[in-house]
């Protein structure tokens, strides 16, 4: 369990190497189906800047917990937003298996043939199950970003990757998504308990230096890889990809190991009530499992299949939900230490469901309806309501 691992007496690995193995922890476990697949819808949408408008914030606001938290103040965090933490962790576990139950129910195929063997499929639906009951290693995630950057070099040298040029100027639609984007991954880091699992296994310095090089090192070069094979599957996604199977299939397992990984590391994370007992795990399993079954009866809603208007919804957990609840009631007023708020009143609570609810039909209408420059009142409301929350006494 990671548990055991990040504390262990015996252990005695130098402070070098368990600095990078908090990084490589941190890295994989932001390496969802979020940046695994997000920016290939930007890329779709927006061109490279869509990546930049995802990559940019993602990774500096993911680096900065590490500097803004001060020692102990994630324990602070955890303790008073507890039940927020863990609604973090469902969703997340619960988004992580759909993407892979709706993978593996509907297998990938090129020229007829699975990308992804059948037994293969098999081993990773076992590896999720058993990572999500008995737990992972914190080392563990060095080896799952060695893994992908493996599968990168062999997608690599059989063609599966494609580097666009540097684009020209920013669509306009992008500049409406950008302050979205960076509100959410600025804000949401705050409630994943894989952060504040690393947060609270480092002190000081070595903090600073875990979160930058797990963000600004490790995290971007998953996320250039991403890049990399976004115009693949853009093609794919429309019936024209003619990539070789062997570097598609290079680049699922990496798809299926970082979604085990992260799955994983979020379910059994220590910070607040510990690891997940096996019911709430059963549960969060069918609940994916429900998302799947239903997703295919999803109707097409402006020109978006089912599936991605199911992965859309999702996404407003962490463009709205999430980070709306971070500022409206973790972030305090009138002082620098973003945990200094005790457990939110009846009144913020109001205010922040308050908000949330004006605000969704304008972040439907710019992510689902695509028309992004709905999303930039539907963030005024949510910044705006701020003025509404009380100081704290």
């Amino acid at each position: 369990m990671i548990a055991r691992s990040t504390s262990h007496p015996d252990t005695a690995r130098p402070a070098w190497l368990e600095a990078i193995l908090w990084a490589a922890y941190l890295a994989c476990s932001w390496t969802w189906c979020i940046g695994m697949f997000l920016p290939v819808l930007l890329v779709r949408d927006f061109g490279v800047w869509g990546w930049v408008v995802f990559a940019v914030p993602n990774v500096i606001g993911a680096a900065a917990m590490g500097w803004v938290l001060r020692d102990g103040a994630s324990e602070r965090i955890v303790s008073r937003h507890r039940t927020a933490v863990e609604w973090f962790r469902l969703v997340t576990v619960v988004f992580q298996l759909w993407f892979l139950a709706s993978f593996v129910a509907a297998p990938i195929t090129l020229n007829n043939n699975h990308i992804v063997p059948d037994a293969a499929r098999f081993a990773i639906v076992a590896a999720m199950v058993a990572g999500l009951l008995f737990g992972l290693d914190v080392r563990l995630g060095l080896l799952a970003w060695l893994g992908s950057a493996v599968c990168a070099a062999m997608a690599a040298s059989r063609g599966g990757l494609e580097w666009p040029g540097w684009p020209g100027a920013a669509p306009t639609d992008v500049l409406w998504l950008a302050p979205v984007c960076a509100f959410g991954f600025a804000l949401c880091p705050y409630l994943d308990p894989t952060f504040h699992q690393a947060r609270q296994a480092t002190r000081g310095g070595t903090a600073r230096a875990v979160f930058t090089l797990g963000f600004g090192v490790l995290f971007l070069a998953m996320i250039v890889f991403t890049l990399g094979y976004a115009q693949w599957g853009n093609e794919f996604a429309s019936g024209a990809g003619g990539l070789a199977q062997a570097a598609a299939l290079f680049i699922a397992l990496h798809i299926a190991m970082q979604l085990v990984y992260t799955c994983t590391v979020h379910a059994r994370a220590t910070p607040g009530r510990g690891p997940w007992p096996a019911a709430r795990i059963a549960f969060a399993m069918l609940a994916a499992c429900g998302v799947a079954l239903a997703t295919p009866h999803v109707p097409v809603v402006a020109g978006l299949a089912g599936r991605e208007v199911v992965y859309r919804l999702f996404m407003s957990f962490y463009g709205l939900v999430f980070p709306a609840y971070v500022w409206l009631l973790m972030i305090p007023r009138g002082t620098a230490d973003s945990s200094d708020r005790g457990v939110p009143g009846r009144r913020a609570m109001r205010v922040f469901w308050l908000a949330v609810g004006i605000a969704a039909p304008f972040y439907w209408m710019g992510f689902i309806e695509r028309a992004e420059l709905w999303l930039v009142p539907g963030l005024g409301i949510v910044l705006a309501s701020r003025l509404f929350v009380a100081p704290r006494t």
